[in-house]
Protein backbone atom coordinates (compact mmCIF):
# COMPACT_ATOMS: atom_id res chain seq x y z
CA UNK A 1 0.00 0.00 0.00
CA UNK A 2 2.94 2.38 0.62
CA UNK A 3 4.73 1.73 -2.69
CA UNK A 4 4.79 4.38 -5.41
CA UNK A 5 2.42 3.76 -8.29
CA UNK A 6 4.16 2.96 -11.57
CA UNK A 7 3.45 5.39 -14.39
CA UNK A 8 2.93 2.75 -17.10
CA UNK A 9 1.36 0.06 -14.95
CA UNK A 10 -1.97 -1.50 -15.91
CA UNK A 11 -5.23 -0.27 -14.43
CA UNK A 12 -5.90 -3.70 -12.94
CA UNK A 13 -2.81 -3.52 -10.71
CA UNK A 14 -3.50 0.14 -9.96
CA UNK A 15 -6.99 -0.54 -8.60
CA UNK A 16 -5.60 -3.45 -6.58
CA UNK A 17 -2.89 -1.17 -5.14
CA UNK A 18 -0.09 -3.55 -6.14
CA UNK A 19 3.09 -2.73 -8.05
CA UNK A 20 2.88 -3.60 -11.74
CA UNK A 21 5.95 -4.92 -13.55
CA UNK A 22 4.67 -3.09 -16.68
CA UNK A 23 5.13 -6.11 -18.95
CA UNK A 24 3.04 -6.05 -22.14
CA UNK A 25 0.62 -7.10 -23.40
CA UNK A 26 -0.16 -8.81 -20.05
CA UNK A 27 1.72 -7.93 -16.89
CA UNK A 28 3.11 -10.59 -14.59
CA UNK A 29 0.50 -10.09 -11.85
CA UNK A 30 -2.44 -10.42 -14.25
CA UNK A 31 -0.90 -13.41 -16.00
CA UNK A 32 -0.32 -15.16 -12.68
CA UNK A 33 -3.85 -14.38 -11.41
CA UNK A 34 -5.55 -15.06 -14.78
CA UNK A 35 -7.12 -11.57 -14.83
CA UNK A 36 -7.88 -9.15 -17.63
CA UNK A 37 -4.94 -6.73 -17.93
CA UNK A 38 -6.66 -3.39 -18.54
CA UNK A 39 -4.56 -0.53 -19.87
CA UNK A 40 -5.09 3.22 -19.87
CA UNK A 41 -7.47 3.02 -22.83
CA UNK A 42 -10.07 1.52 -20.48
CA UNK A 43 -9.78 4.27 -17.86
CA UNK A 44 -12.83 6.19 -19.04
CA UNK A 45 -15.04 3.13 -18.63
CA UNK A 46 -13.54 2.49 -15.22
CA UNK A 47 -14.27 6.00 -14.01
CA UNK A 48 -17.77 5.97 -15.44
CA UNK A 49 -18.89 2.81 -13.66
CA UNK A 50 -16.82 2.61 -10.50
CA UNK A 51 -18.94 3.09 -7.40
CA UNK A 52 -17.01 5.09 -4.81
CA UNK A 53 -19.91 5.46 -2.40
CA UNK A 54 -19.48 1.92 -1.04
CA UNK A 55 -23.10 1.92 0.02
CA UNK A 56 -24.33 -1.02 2.00
CA UNK A 57 -26.60 -3.64 0.39
CA UNK A 58 -29.39 -2.56 2.71
CA UNK A 59 -29.50 0.82 0.96
CA UNK A 60 -30.31 -1.00 -2.26
CA UNK A 61 -33.04 -3.10 -0.74
CA UNK A 62 -30.89 -6.24 -0.49
CA UNK A 63 -31.58 -8.05 2.80
CA UNK A 64 -28.88 -9.12 5.23
CA UNK A 65 -29.75 -12.77 4.58
CA UNK A 66 -28.06 -12.57 1.17
CA UNK A 67 -24.87 -11.24 2.72
CA UNK A 68 -24.84 -13.95 5.37
CA UNK A 69 -25.54 -16.70 2.82
CA UNK A 70 -22.70 -15.51 0.61
CA UNK A 71 -20.47 -15.04 3.64
CA UNK A 72 -20.96 -18.67 4.54
CA UNK A 73 -19.36 -19.64 1.24
CA UNK A 74 -16.61 -17.02 1.08
CA UNK A 75 -13.01 -17.84 0.25
CA UNK A 76 -10.27 -17.76 2.85
CA UNK A 77 -8.97 -14.60 4.41
CA UNK A 78 -5.48 -15.50 3.20
CA UNK A 79 -6.66 -15.02 -0.38
CA UNK A 80 -6.13 -11.54 -1.81
CA UNK A 81 -9.13 -9.38 -2.63
CA UNK A 82 -9.60 -5.75 -3.48
CA UNK A 83 -12.32 -5.44 -0.84
CA UNK A 84 -11.29 -2.95 1.81
CA UNK A 85 -10.50 -4.68 5.07
CA UNK A 86 -12.64 -2.25 7.06
CA UNK A 87 -15.71 -3.18 5.02
CA UNK A 88 -15.47 -6.95 5.36
CA UNK A 89 -16.54 -8.50 8.62
CA UNK A 90 -14.51 -11.28 10.16
CA UNK A 91 -17.50 -13.60 9.80
CA UNK A 92 -16.66 -13.77 6.10
CA UNK A 93 -13.20 -15.18 6.69
CA UNK A 94 -13.23 -18.87 5.89
CA UNK A 95 -10.63 -21.32 4.71
CA UNK A 96 -10.93 -23.17 1.42
CA UNK A 97 -11.78 -26.34 3.29
CA UNK A 98 -14.74 -24.58 4.91
CA UNK A 99 -15.87 -23.17 1.59
CA UNK A 100 -15.91 -26.49 -0.20
CA UNK A 101 -18.18 -29.34 0.74
CA UNK A 102 -16.78 -32.27 2.74
CA UNK A 103 -15.18 -34.92 0.60
CA UNK A 104 -13.93 -32.58 -2.12
CA UNK A 105 -10.23 -31.85 -2.48
CA UNK A 106 -9.23 -28.24 -3.03
CA UNK A 107 -5.74 -26.79 -3.36
CA UNK A 108 -5.14 -23.25 -2.13
CA UNK A 109 -6.28 -21.23 -5.14
CA UNK A 110 -5.21 -17.60 -5.41
CA UNK A 111 -8.47 -15.67 -5.58
CA UNK A 112 -7.93 -12.07 -6.64
CA UNK A 113 -10.94 -9.89 -7.35
CA UNK A 114 -10.80 -6.37 -8.74
CA UNK A 115 -13.90 -4.26 -8.48
CA UNK A 116 -13.67 -2.76 -12.01
CA UNK A 117 -13.78 -6.25 -13.54
CA UNK A 118 -17.34 -6.58 -12.31
CA UNK A 119 -18.56 -3.57 -14.24
CA UNK A 120 -16.41 -3.42 -17.37
CA UNK A 121 -17.84 -5.84 -19.95
CA UNK A 122 -15.34 -8.03 -21.75
CA UNK A 123 -14.94 -7.54 -25.47
CA UNK A 124 -14.58 -11.30 -25.86
CA UNK A 125 -14.27 -14.32 -23.61
CA UNK A 126 -10.94 -16.04 -23.25
CA UNK A 127 -10.80 -19.38 -25.03
CA UNK A 128 -10.93 -21.49 -21.86
CA UNK A 129 -13.92 -19.44 -20.68
CA UNK A 130 -15.70 -19.81 -24.01
CA UNK A 131 -15.18 -23.57 -23.98
CA UNK A 132 -16.84 -23.91 -20.58
CA UNK A 133 -19.73 -21.61 -21.53
CA UNK A 134 -20.20 -23.63 -24.72
CA UNK A 135 -20.13 -26.84 -22.67
CA UNK A 136 -22.80 -25.39 -20.38
CA UNK A 137 -25.02 -24.37 -23.31
CA UNK A 138 -24.61 -27.77 -24.95
CA UNK A 139 -25.08 -30.02 -21.93
CA UNK A 140 -26.23 -28.20 -18.80
CA UNK A 141 -28.66 -25.43 -19.66
CA UNK A 142 -31.21 -28.17 -20.23
CA UNK A 143 -31.05 -29.06 -16.54
CA UNK A 144 -32.32 -25.61 -15.60
CA UNK A 145 -34.79 -25.33 -18.49
CA UNK A 146 -36.62 -28.57 -17.72
CA UNK A 147 -39.96 -26.77 -17.21
CA UNK A 148 -39.24 -23.83 -19.52
CA UNK A 149 -40.28 -24.35 -23.13
CA UNK A 150 -38.52 -21.08 -24.05
CA UNK A 151 -35.17 -22.51 -22.84
CA UNK A 152 -34.00 -19.23 -21.32
CA UNK A 153 -31.14 -20.68 -19.28
CA UNK A 154 -29.77 -22.30 -22.43
CA UNK A 155 -30.32 -19.44 -24.87
CA UNK A 156 -30.02 -16.26 -22.78
CA UNK A 157 -27.55 -17.08 -20.03
CA UNK A 158 -24.46 -17.65 -22.26
CA UNK A 159 -24.92 -14.22 -23.85
CA UNK A 160 -25.53 -12.57 -20.48
CA UNK A 161 -22.35 -14.18 -19.13
CA UNK A 162 -20.25 -12.14 -21.57
CA UNK A 163 -21.25 -8.97 -19.69
CA UNK A 164 -21.56 -10.38 -16.16
CA UNK A 165 -18.30 -11.73 -14.70
CA UNK A 166 -20.04 -13.16 -11.63
CA UNK A 167 -22.44 -15.14 -13.83
CA UNK A 168 -19.54 -16.25 -16.02
CA UNK A 169 -17.66 -17.67 -13.04
CA UNK A 170 -20.81 -19.45 -11.82
CA UNK A 171 -21.25 -21.08 -15.23
CA UNK A 172 -17.59 -22.05 -15.35
CA UNK A 173 -17.75 -23.67 -11.91
CA UNK A 174 -20.82 -25.71 -12.89
CA UNK A 175 -19.46 -26.73 -16.29
CA UNK A 176 -16.00 -27.64 -15.01
CA UNK A 177 -17.49 -29.67 -12.15
CA UNK A 178 -19.71 -31.64 -14.53
CA UNK A 179 -16.80 -32.16 -16.92
CA UNK A 180 -14.70 -33.61 -14.09
CA UNK A 181 -12.18 -30.77 -13.76
CA UNK A 182 -12.42 -30.34 -9.99
CA UNK A 183 -9.51 -27.91 -9.72
CA UNK A 184 -10.93 -25.51 -12.31
CA UNK A 185 -14.42 -25.86 -10.83
CA UNK A 186 -13.31 -25.01 -7.31
CA UNK A 187 -11.18 -22.10 -8.52
CA UNK A 188 -14.09 -20.60 -10.49
CA UNK A 189 -16.40 -21.11 -7.52
CA UNK A 190 -14.05 -19.28 -5.17
CA UNK A 191 -13.63 -16.40 -7.62
CA UNK A 192 -17.41 -16.19 -7.96
CA UNK A 193 -17.94 -16.04 -4.20
CA UNK A 194 -15.33 -13.31 -3.87
CA UNK A 195 -17.07 -11.33 -6.63
CA UNK A 196 -20.42 -11.70 -4.88
CA UNK A 197 -18.95 -10.25 -1.69
CA UNK A 198 -17.57 -7.26 -3.58
CA UNK A 199 -20.88 -6.69 -5.38
CA UNK A 200 -22.80 -6.71 -2.11
CA UNK A 201 -20.32 -4.41 -0.39
CA UNK A 202 -20.15 -1.94 -3.28
CA UNK A 203 -23.91 -1.71 -3.72
CA UNK A 204 -23.61 -2.99 -7.28
CA UNK A 205 -26.48 -5.45 -6.99
CA UNK A 206 -29.47 -3.38 -8.00
CA UNK A 207 -28.38 -2.94 -11.63
CA UNK A 208 -27.41 -6.58 -12.02
CA UNK A 209 -30.01 -8.46 -10.01
CA UNK A 210 -31.16 -10.80 -12.79
CA UNK A 211 -27.61 -11.90 -13.54
CA UNK A 212 -26.89 -12.21 -9.82
CA UNK A 213 -30.02 -14.27 -9.19
CA UNK A 214 -29.20 -16.61 -12.07
CA UNK A 215 -25.62 -16.90 -10.83
CA UNK A 216 -26.77 -17.95 -7.35
CA UNK A 217 -29.22 -20.46 -8.83
CA UNK A 218 -26.37 -21.99 -10.84
CA UNK A 219 -24.08 -21.94 -7.80
CA UNK A 220 -26.77 -23.91 -5.98
CA UNK A 221 -26.48 -26.68 -8.59
CA UNK A 222 -22.70 -26.66 -8.06
CA UNK A 223 -23.36 -26.93 -4.32
CA UNK A 224 -25.62 -29.94 -4.88
CA UNK A 225 -23.02 -31.63 -7.09
CA UNK A 226 -20.46 -31.38 -4.29
CA UNK A 227 -22.76 -32.66 -1.53
CA UNK A 228 -21.60 -36.26 -1.54
CA UNK A 229 -23.49 -37.59 1.47
CA UNK A 230 -26.43 -37.21 3.78
CA UNK A 231 -25.97 -34.10 5.91
CA UNK A 232 -23.19 -32.63 3.75
CA UNK A 233 -25.47 -30.24 1.85
CA UNK A 234 -25.17 -26.90 3.64
CA UNK A 235 -27.82 -25.21 1.44
CA UNK A 236 -25.92 -21.91 1.57
CA UNK A 237 -26.71 -20.83 -1.97
CA UNK A 238 -30.30 -22.00 -1.57
CA UNK A 239 -30.63 -19.56 1.34
CA UNK A 240 -29.04 -16.77 -0.68
CA UNK A 241 -31.39 -17.37 -3.58
CA UNK A 242 -34.38 -17.36 -1.25
CA UNK A 243 -33.35 -14.03 0.27
CA UNK A 244 -32.81 -12.39 -3.11
CA UNK A 245 -36.12 -13.67 -4.45
CA UNK A 246 -38.03 -12.39 -1.43
CA UNK A 247 -36.34 -8.99 -1.82
CA UNK A 248 -37.46 -8.52 -5.43
CA UNK A 249 -40.60 -10.69 -5.62
CA UNK A 250 -43.97 -9.01 -6.13
CA UNK A 251 -47.30 -10.38 -4.87
CA UNK A 252 -47.71 -12.73 -7.85
CA UNK A 253 -45.71 -15.43 -9.57
CA UNK A 254 -46.05 -16.15 -13.29
CA UNK A 255 -46.04 -19.86 -14.21
CA UNK A 256 -45.35 -18.98 -17.86
CA UNK A 257 -41.94 -17.57 -16.82
CA UNK A 258 -41.73 -14.83 -19.46
CA UNK A 259 -38.39 -13.50 -18.18
CA UNK A 260 -35.14 -14.76 -16.72
CA UNK A 261 -36.06 -13.76 -13.19
CA UNK A 262 -39.28 -15.78 -13.48
CA UNK A 263 -37.37 -18.74 -14.88
CA UNK A 264 -34.88 -18.52 -12.00
CA UNK A 265 -37.76 -18.58 -9.52
CA UNK A 266 -38.98 -21.91 -10.90
CA UNK A 267 -35.48 -23.40 -10.81
CA UNK A 268 -35.35 -22.37 -7.16
CA UNK A 269 -38.75 -24.00 -6.58
CA UNK A 270 -37.49 -27.34 -7.87
CA UNK A 271 -34.33 -27.03 -5.79
CA UNK A 272 -36.50 -26.47 -2.71
CA UNK A 273 -38.58 -29.54 -3.50
CA UNK A 274 -35.44 -31.69 -3.66
CA UNK A 275 -34.34 -30.78 -0.14
CA UNK A 276 -37.86 -30.78 1.28
CA UNK A 277 -38.53 -34.37 0.21
CA UNK A 278 -35.13 -35.73 1.22
CA UNK A 279 -35.26 -34.10 4.65
CA UNK A 280 -39.07 -34.32 4.94
CA UNK A 281 -39.38 -30.67 5.82
CA UNK A 282 -41.49 -27.77 4.56
CA UNK A 283 -40.07 -26.07 1.45
CA UNK A 284 -38.71 -22.56 1.93
CA UNK A 285 -41.30 -21.01 -0.37
CA UNK A 286 -43.68 -18.08 0.14
CA UNK A 287 -47.07 -19.70 -0.44
CA UNK A 288 -48.86 -16.40 0.05
CA UNK A 289 -47.89 -15.56 -3.53
CA UNK A 290 -50.70 -15.61 -6.07
CA UNK A 291 -50.19 -17.92 -9.03
CA UNK A 292 -51.20 -16.11 -12.22
CA UNK A 293 -53.58 -17.88 -14.63
CA UNK A 294 -52.20 -20.07 -17.39
CA UNK A 295 -52.18 -18.13 -20.70
CA UNK A 296 -54.18 -19.47 -23.61
CA UNK A 297 -52.08 -20.81 -26.49
CA UNK A 298 -52.26 -18.63 -29.57
CA UNK A 299 -49.15 -17.76 -31.51
CA UNK A 300 -46.10 -19.98 -31.40
CA UNK A 301 -44.65 -17.77 -28.66
CA UNK A 302 -47.81 -17.95 -26.56
CA UNK A 303 -47.91 -21.71 -27.10
CA UNK A 304 -44.46 -21.98 -25.49
CA UNK A 305 -45.59 -19.81 -22.58
CA UNK A 306 -48.67 -22.00 -22.13
CA UNK A 307 -46.60 -25.19 -22.13
CA UNK A 308 -44.26 -23.67 -19.56
CA UNK A 309 -47.16 -22.54 -17.40
CA UNK A 310 -48.77 -25.99 -17.31
CA UNK A 311 -45.48 -27.60 -16.23
CA UNK A 312 -44.75 -24.97 -13.60
CA UNK A 313 -48.32 -25.11 -12.30
CA UNK A 314 -47.81 -28.78 -11.52
CA UNK A 315 -44.54 -27.85 -9.80
CA UNK A 316 -46.42 -25.33 -7.65
CA UNK A 317 -49.20 -27.81 -6.86
CA UNK A 318 -46.65 -30.44 -5.83
CA UNK A 319 -44.91 -27.90 -3.60
CA UNK A 320 -48.19 -27.06 -1.85
CA UNK A 321 -48.73 -30.77 -1.24
CA UNK A 322 -45.23 -31.04 0.23
CA UNK A 323 -46.01 -28.04 2.44
CA UNK A 324 -49.22 -29.74 3.62
CA UNK A 325 -47.36 -32.96 4.46
CA UNK A 326 -44.25 -31.55 6.13
CA UNK A 327 -45.37 -28.08 7.24
CA UNK A 328 -47.26 -26.97 10.32
CA UNK A 329 -50.75 -27.86 9.04
CA UNK A 330 -50.78 -30.96 11.27
CA UNK A 331 -51.72 -28.72 14.21
CA UNK A 332 -55.04 -27.88 12.55
CA UNK A 333 -58.34 -29.37 13.61
CA UNK A 334 -58.79 -32.81 11.99
CA UNK A 335 -61.83 -31.65 10.03
CA UNK A 336 -59.95 -28.63 8.63
CA UNK A 337 -56.95 -30.74 7.72
CA UNK A 338 -59.15 -33.27 5.94
CA UNK A 339 -60.84 -30.48 4.00
CA UNK A 340 -57.47 -29.12 2.97
CA UNK A 341 -56.32 -32.59 1.90
CA UNK A 342 -59.44 -33.01 -0.23
CA UNK A 343 -58.91 -29.61 -1.84
CA UNK A 344 -55.34 -30.54 -2.73
CA UNK A 345 -56.47 -33.87 -4.09
CA UNK A 346 -59.04 -32.13 -6.28
CA UNK A 347 -56.43 -29.65 -7.52
CA UNK A 348 -54.03 -32.43 -8.49
CA UNK A 349 -56.71 -34.34 -10.38
CA UNK A 350 -58.04 -31.15 -11.98
CA UNK A 351 -54.58 -30.49 -13.41
CA UNK A 352 -54.49 -34.01 -14.81
CA UNK A 353 -57.90 -33.66 -16.46
CA UNK A 354 -57.31 -30.17 -17.85
CA UNK A 355 -53.73 -30.37 -19.08
CA UNK A 356 -53.13 -30.16 -22.85
CA UNK A 357 -52.93 -33.39 -24.79
CA UNK A 358 -49.30 -32.57 -25.54
CA UNK A 359 -48.52 -33.56 -21.94
CA UNK A 360 -49.68 -37.13 -22.56
CA UNK A 361 -46.96 -39.68 -23.31
CA UNK A 362 -46.59 -40.31 -27.03
CA UNK A 363 -46.21 -44.01 -26.18
CA UNK A 364 -46.50 -46.12 -23.05
CA UNK A 365 -46.27 -49.82 -22.38
CA UNK A 366 -46.15 -52.26 -19.52
CA UNK A 367 -42.88 -53.53 -18.15
CA UNK A 368 -41.21 -56.19 -20.24
CA UNK A 369 -41.25 -59.75 -18.99
CA UNK A 370 -38.80 -62.60 -19.30
CA UNK A 371 -39.95 -66.04 -18.28
CA UNK A 372 -42.81 -64.61 -16.27
CA UNK A 373 -40.51 -62.42 -14.17
CA UNK A 374 -40.88 -58.67 -14.37
CA UNK A 375 -37.50 -57.27 -15.38
CA UNK A 376 -38.01 -53.53 -15.33
CA UNK A 377 -40.46 -50.64 -15.11
CA UNK A 378 -43.17 -49.47 -17.52
CA UNK A 379 -42.04 -47.43 -20.50
CA UNK A 380 -43.18 -43.85 -21.10
CA UNK A 381 -42.00 -41.67 -23.96
CA UNK A 382 -42.69 -37.94 -24.07
CA UNK A 383 -42.18 -35.22 -26.64
CA UNK A 384 -40.57 -32.64 -24.33
CA UNK A 385 -38.59 -32.43 -21.10
CA UNK A 386 -41.25 -30.38 -19.31
CA UNK A 387 -43.84 -33.06 -20.03
CA UNK A 388 -41.65 -35.61 -18.23
CA UNK A 389 -41.09 -33.33 -15.24
CA UNK A 390 -44.79 -32.51 -14.88
CA UNK A 391 -45.60 -36.23 -15.14
CA UNK A 392 -43.14 -36.99 -12.34
CA UNK A 393 -44.39 -34.23 -10.06
CA UNK A 394 -47.99 -35.35 -10.57
CA UNK A 395 -47.15 -38.87 -9.41
CA UNK A 396 -45.02 -37.54 -6.54
CA UNK A 397 -47.97 -35.43 -5.35
CA UNK A 398 -50.22 -38.50 -5.51
CA UNK A 399 -47.77 -40.54 -3.43
CA UNK A 400 -47.62 -37.83 -0.78
CA UNK A 401 -51.40 -37.51 -0.62
CA UNK A 402 -51.73 -41.26 -0.06
CA UNK A 403 -49.07 -41.28 2.64
CA UNK A 404 -50.42 -38.27 4.52
CA UNK A 405 -54.16 -38.67 4.19
CA UNK A 406 -55.52 -37.52 7.59
CA UNK A 407 -57.77 -40.48 8.37
CA UNK A 408 -57.97 -42.46 11.63
CA UNK A 409 -55.55 -45.37 11.57
CA UNK A 410 -53.56 -47.57 13.89
CA UNK A 411 -50.08 -46.21 14.56
CA UNK A 412 -48.66 -49.68 13.89
CA UNK A 413 -50.49 -51.86 11.43
CA UNK A 414 -50.09 -55.51 10.64
CA UNK A 415 -48.31 -56.37 7.42
CA UNK A 416 -51.42 -58.38 6.57
CA UNK A 417 -53.70 -55.33 6.88
CA UNK A 418 -55.83 -54.98 3.76
CA UNK A 419 -55.75 -51.19 4.04
CA UNK A 420 -51.96 -51.13 4.27
CA UNK A 421 -51.57 -53.46 1.31
CA UNK A 422 -53.94 -51.33 -0.75
CA UNK A 423 -52.06 -48.13 0.08
CA UNK A 424 -48.70 -49.71 -0.70
CA UNK A 425 -49.99 -50.98 -4.04
CA UNK A 426 -51.23 -47.49 -4.95
CA UNK A 427 -47.94 -45.90 -3.95
CA UNK A 428 -45.90 -48.42 -5.93
CA UNK A 429 -48.07 -47.88 -8.99
CA UNK A 430 -47.15 -44.18 -8.95
CA UNK A 431 -43.51 -44.95 -8.11
CA UNK A 432 -43.20 -47.34 -11.06
CA UNK A 433 -44.57 -44.64 -13.34
CA UNK A 434 -41.84 -42.25 -12.13
CA UNK A 435 -39.14 -44.88 -12.63
CA UNK A 436 -40.50 -45.81 -16.05
CA UNK A 437 -40.40 -42.23 -17.30
CA UNK A 438 -36.81 -41.89 -16.04
CA UNK A 439 -35.72 -45.14 -17.64
CA UNK A 440 -37.21 -44.15 -20.99
CA UNK A 441 -35.66 -40.65 -20.93
CA UNK A 442 -32.00 -41.24 -19.96
CA UNK A 443 -30.90 -37.80 -21.17
CA UNK A 444 -33.44 -35.99 -18.99
CA UNK A 445 -31.26 -35.37 -15.94
CA UNK A 446 -33.83 -33.33 -13.95
CA UNK A 447 -36.25 -36.27 -14.11
CA UNK A 448 -33.58 -38.49 -12.53
CA UNK A 449 -32.90 -35.82 -9.92
CA UNK A 450 -36.61 -35.76 -9.06
CA UNK A 451 -36.43 -39.55 -8.75
CA UNK A 452 -33.65 -39.11 -6.17
CA UNK A 453 -35.81 -37.19 -3.75
CA UNK A 454 -39.02 -39.13 -4.35
CA UNK A 455 -37.30 -42.43 -3.60
CA UNK A 456 -37.07 -41.51 0.09
CA UNK A 457 -40.85 -41.71 0.24
CA UNK A 458 -41.40 -45.10 -1.39
CA UNK A 459 -38.07 -46.86 -1.97
CA UNK A 460 -38.41 -49.12 1.06
CA UNK A 461 -41.64 -50.58 -0.35
CA UNK A 462 -40.01 -52.17 -3.40
CA UNK A 463 -40.17 -55.92 -2.84
CA UNK A 464 -39.12 -57.13 -6.29
CA UNK A 465 -35.43 -57.88 -6.81
CA UNK A 466 -35.49 -56.90 -10.49
CA UNK A 467 -37.12 -53.59 -9.67
CA UNK A 468 -34.64 -52.94 -6.89
CA UNK A 469 -31.75 -53.60 -9.26
CA UNK A 470 -33.31 -51.39 -11.94
CA UNK A 471 -33.75 -48.54 -9.46
CA UNK A 472 -30.14 -48.83 -8.30
CA UNK A 473 -29.02 -48.81 -11.94
CA UNK A 474 -30.98 -45.62 -12.64
CA UNK A 475 -29.36 -43.88 -9.68
CA UNK A 476 -25.84 -45.12 -10.44
CA UNK A 477 -26.18 -44.00 -14.06
CA UNK A 478 -27.00 -40.49 -12.89
CA UNK A 479 -23.78 -40.24 -10.88
CA UNK A 480 -21.61 -41.96 -13.48
CA UNK A 481 -22.84 -39.91 -16.46
CA UNK A 482 -23.69 -36.59 -14.83
CA UNK A 483 -21.73 -36.34 -11.55
CA UNK A 484 -24.90 -36.07 -9.44
CA UNK A 485 -24.04 -37.77 -6.10
CA UNK A 486 -26.25 -40.82 -5.62
CA UNK A 487 -23.93 -43.33 -3.94
CA UNK A 488 -25.21 -42.30 -0.52
CA UNK A 489 -28.82 -42.76 -1.68
CA UNK A 490 -28.06 -46.24 -3.02
CA UNK A 491 -26.35 -47.08 0.26
CA UNK A 492 -29.38 -45.89 2.25
CA UNK A 493 -31.72 -47.95 0.07
CA UNK A 494 -29.66 -51.11 0.43
CA UNK A 495 -29.53 -50.62 4.18
CA UNK A 496 -33.31 -50.25 4.25
CA UNK A 497 -33.80 -53.30 2.04
CA UNK A 498 -31.39 -55.28 4.20
CA UNK A 499 -33.75 -54.81 7.13
CA UNK A 500 -36.54 -56.32 5.02
CA UNK A 501 -34.94 -59.00 2.81
CA UNK A 502 -36.96 -60.62 0.06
Amino acid sequence: MGKLRSRDGCLTCRTRHVKCDEQRPVCGNCRKGRRECHREAHQEARIRFYDTSRRSPQQHGIPEEIESAVAGSSPGSSHQTSVRQDSVSTSRSMTSSQLLQPGSVSPAFPVVVDTPEHVIPKAMLARHEALLVHYYALHLGRWLDCTDASRQFTLKIPELATTSPVLLEAIMSFAARHAGDTEAANAAHERCIAMLIVLLDSGGVADDDDALLCAIVILRVFEQLTAVGNGSDQERHLAGCSALLRACQGPCVDPSAPGLRDAAFWVYMRQCLYNACINQQAPNVDFSLTLLPIPSPGSAHHSLLSETAWANSMTWICATVVQFCFGSSHVQEPSNRMAQWQELRNTVESWLRSRPRSFDPIWKGEESSDGGSSSSFPEYYFAADWHVIAFGYYHLACILLILYKPTPRFAIRSAHSAGLRREEAQILQHARAICGSCKSEPSNVPARIALCHSVFLWGALLDNECERNSLVHLLQELEHNHAWPTAWIVSALKEEWGAFPL
